[in-house]
């Protein structure tokens, strides 16, 4: 194998290894203009207090870019060492530096902007010497002192007594991390059995988690019951604080009748509910009908064949 080769190949080698043991990013901001780009990576979520790592990367698009300097102002952060230099990149080669920072305690909730400055040199082919260019421009941060957790719950709005029903949907995670997430479903009116509590360890921010229930109702229901259902909870903080979560959907119950197969949830058709139950005598009817059509079109072919002849 050549040196070359070899050489190659351990370069991909490390660049996997590099990709692999990255840290995990959600916001992403990308900062061009026609000889350089600069592309930034953070979390979504940043805690007073807490350090994360700003990712840079700075990428040479043209040839002859020379003293490249990267600049990070921002009142709210705590930045470590704000500023890096390059002596020289060449053209398509990248270069990246992690910013080591810290929201400030003082920090209220919510969004702020950091500045970004890159400035370097570069040297045109009719230029006697290299000339300063300067790209100015901010990056939008979100901080957030405690967990805020929001609950999306899809569900039927109709079921038969006694029979399970999924209850679906997605926790979303706006604020810090969140521990000791507990998830129930919960009726005042009706007597839910099954799958109807779950437990989630932890929920970083800004991610997300979907869950499952599979609940019925008593099978003795009796009267129909139009209620609301809940999906209620509670999680803690870093600091071990409790804070509570619910969301709700409508649910009609009723008992099944003795000659309905199908599935109790419809669909909203513009103004008009159709619901997939069908009464067997639907069913006998509809196919007494059919019979009756077919023993009328056999008649009909019969009459014409014997015209013919």
């Amino acid at each position: 194998m050549k040196v070359s080769q070899r050489f190659s190949i351990s370069c991909i080698f490390v660049l996997i290894l590099a990709v692999s043991f990255m840290p995990t990013y959600a916001v992403q901001n990308n900062i061009t203009d026609p000889n350089v780009s600069l592309n930034l990576n953070y979390p979504d979520v940043v805690m007073q207090n807490k350090e994360f790592v700003l990712s840079s990367v700075v990428k040479a698009t043209v040839d002859q870019v020379s003293n490249i300097t990267v600049t990070i102002t921002c009142p709210e952060l705590q930045i470590e060492q704000n500023s890096f230099h390059i002596d020289k990149l060449a053209k398509d080669s990248t270069f990246g530096n992690d910013f080591n920072a810290t929201v400030k305690s003082g920090v209220p909730d919510g969004t702020f902007v950091a500045n970004v400055q890159v400035d370097y040199f570069v040297k045109g082919l009719f230029d006697s010497q290299p000339v300063k260019h300067s790209i100015v421009q901010t990056t939008q941060f979100l901080a957030a002192s405690r967990p805020s957790l929001s609950l999306n719950v899809q569900a039927p709005s109709d079921v038969f007594s006694g029979e399970p029903f999924s209850v679906k949907g997605t926790v979303s995670n706006h604020g810090s991390s969140a521990h000791d997430l507990q998830l129930s479903v919960y009726s005042s009116e009706l007597q839910l059995a099954g799958k109807k509590s779950l437990e989630i360890t932890d929920l970083d921010a800004g991610q997300s988690s979907d869950f499952a229930f599979v609940v019925q109702t008593q099978k003795d229901l009796g009267q129909p019951v139009n209620t609301v259902v809940h999906v209620n909870g509670t999680y803690l903080d870093d600091n071990g604080n409790t804070y509570t979560i619910d969301n709700s959907f409508n649910l009609f119950a009723r008992q099944r009748g003795m000659l309905e197969i199908g599935d109790a949830n419809g669909i909203w058709v513009g103004q008009f509910f159709i619901a997939p139950v069908v009464g067997v005598g639907t069913i006998v009817s509809s196919v007494i009908g059919f019979m009756i059509f077919l023993w009328h079109y056999k008649n009909k072919k019969k009459k014409k064949r014997a015209k013919r002849s």
